[in-house]
């Protein structure tokens, strides 16, 4: 019994001793607590002018190009052109069989034959009236009605002879003919292929002025923001040529997501041929405000802010800023910013205002 009891004291006494130590730490800290300081990365505001890359891949078409077709349809008996031969205004480029436009002529001169002779009997028949009624031997009445069936004649005639007319040069819409001079970009038709009046045969381009097209995004580029463009050939980068923005299409391509713009050529080199790849880079019109990281942009009730120290009392201050755009990581904005503030790029979402933080500045 003695022996566990000097156990125990034993024990306890050495549980009071760590005790102590302990208790003296506790005093410490609550007698010592330190102010909470963040520490952020900070960067000058500096005002700039900033324009927006632009990097793009296309092709090479003609700045002017028709698309050709029959006027009437047919079964194609004759293709002349191939992609890439040179043609000279009216030459030949494609034939539709002919038998039905011949049979559509033949019917429409019998029609003019048969109009004729129902003309020239009325006519006959008014003459016979005329002499009748000069002998009085018909009445007046007659003889109106005689003037009226050589009027009707006179009009189915005329009718027949039109049909005639349209039939003779349905046929002559038989043959496709280049209407001026360039290059055959395009053939859409197979001899023996069944097509409609109007319907895409062959494609020309006229001239030799080109372009560049382009299919690309359209959140990277707006009507008129190019300020300069360049563009160069794929397969040998040596082979530039400036372009000015012509055109830019007003719908988005549902299957794409892309929208066509089109660029002339100046003064487009003998390599940069049609159908060439070529890619395009430039430059949007500079955008006038503060260039930051976008890692600097908070918000508050809404609104965009950036966070700003200030060096006096290093305490962080919300400043409210217009977003004006994005340039890759970096964002333009302006707004309540001076030259040279101090915007908190790392950290900002850890600042709450009139905090005390430290900073480091980061190098520009």
């Amino acid at each position: 019994m003695d022996t566990t009891f000097r156990n125990r004291s034993g024990r306890a006494l050495v549980a009071a001793l760590m005790l102590v130590p302990c208790l003296g730490l506790v005093s410490a800290l609550s007698a010592d607590k330190p102010e909470y300081t963040l520490q952020v990365v900070v960067q000058k505001a500096h005002h700039a002018e900033v324009s927006k890359p632009l990097n793009v891949t296309g092709t090479i078409a003609a700045a002017k190009s028709s698309d050709l077709a029959f006027r009437v349809g047919g079964t194609v008996v004759e293709r002349l052109v191939q992609t890439g031969d040179v043609v000279k205004a009216g030459q030949m480029l494609a034939r539709l069989g002919t038998a039905e436009l011949q049979a559509n002529i033949t019917a429409a001169q019998a029609g003019v034959a048969s109009a004729k002779a129902t003309f020239d009997l009325a006519t006959s028949d008014l003459a016979r009236q005329k002499s009748l009624l000069d002998k009085g031997f018909a009445t007046r009445s007659a003889y109106e009605q005689s003037t009226k069936s050589v009027d009707v004649a006179k009009a189915q005639l005329d009718i027949a002879q039109s049909q005639l007319q349209i039939a003779e040069d349905n046929l002559s819409y038989a043959e496709l003919k280049a209407g001026s001079d360039g290059v055959v970009t395009a053939v859409n038709v197979e001899i023996g292929q069944v097509v409609q009046a109007g319907q895409a045969v062959v494609t020309i381009a006229n001239g030799n002025a080109k372009q560049a097209v382009f299919d690309i995004s359209d959140a990277l580029i707006a009507t008129g923001e190019i300020k300069k463009a360049e563009i160069f050939l794929v397969a040998d980068p040596s082979v530039k040529a400036r372009v000015q923005l012509t055109e830019v299409s007003p719908t988005v391509n549902v299957r794409t997501g892309t929208v066509r713009i089109k660029a002339d050529i100046v003064d487009p080199p003998a390599r940069m041929t049609l159908g060439a790849a070529v890619a395009g880079t430039g430059s949007s019109l500079p955008t006038s405000g503060f260039p930051l990281p976008s890692a600097a942009l908070s918000r508050a009730d809404g609104a965009p802010i950036v966070w700003v120290v200030d060096p006096a009392t290093s305490k962080a201050v919300p400043r409210k800023v217009n977003l004006l755009q994005y340039v890759g990581q970096t964002m333009v904005v302006s707004g309540d910013l001076k030259e040279g503030d101090l915007v908190v790029t790392r950290g900002s979402i850890f600042l709450s205002p009139g905090l005390s933080v430290k900073y480091t500045e980061a190098a520009q």
